[in-house]
């Protein structure tokens, strides 16, 4: 038969080691529901997937177009002539 000393499980772990329970952000919890629910709002609502998508599309295009045209012309120094009011000189810089 064991003869040994029973102790009870908490004094053998140390103190403060006890993680709080896991609690959820609400931040994640909205994201999991909108990637659920993003599959049904597309079915549900066709015509508008493809214009949301197509509007991504092509702001992603604008953009990288900006962007290049903005690189080609920086450091040029550019004049504006604004009628009755004079001459504006202005230059594009980009870090």
């Amino acid at each position: 038969m064991y003869q040994g000393s029973i102790t009870s499980a908490e004094a053998h772990r140390p103190i403060g080691s006890e993680s709080p329970p896991g609690s959820r952000s609400p931040l994640g919890t909205l994201a999991f529901l909108a990637l659920v629910l993003a599959p049904f709002v597309a079915l549900a609502y066709p015509v508008a997937t493809v214009a949301l998508l197509t509007g991504t599309v092509a702001l992603a295009v604008l953009s990288r177009s900006v962007l290049r045209t903005l690189r080609r012309r920086s450091g040029r120094v550019r004049t504006l002539t604004l009628p009755g009011l004079g001459t504006v000189e202005y230059r594009i810089t980009t870090n």
